[in-house]
């Protein structure tokens, strides 16, 4: 049996400028790029189809951790 995760993040982090920044430069969205920062940091593990063309470099990953981007909840079912 698969468990499905939904995350509850802020609107506020995908209106952060530094995040439409880095999103633009992997030709993304805010909220795909914060969902490859949460698989990154081992907060979700990435689903079967997940895309697999680009990584977050480690600065990134700091500034996105420094701006406090965190979900709000994580809901497993």
């Amino acid at each position: 049996m698969k468990m499905k995760t939904t995350i509850m993040l802020p609107r506020r982090f995908c209106d952060m400028e530094a995040v439409k920044y880095v999103a633009s430069r992997y030709n993304t969205t805010p909220e795909r790029v914060l969902k490859k920062y949460f698989i990154q940091s081992g907060i979700i593990r990435p689903d079967d189809g997940e895309e697999k063309n680009y990584s977050l470099t480690t600065n990134e990953i700091a500034l996105f951790h420094d701006l406090g981007v965190q979900p709000s909840s994580l809901v497993i079912s």
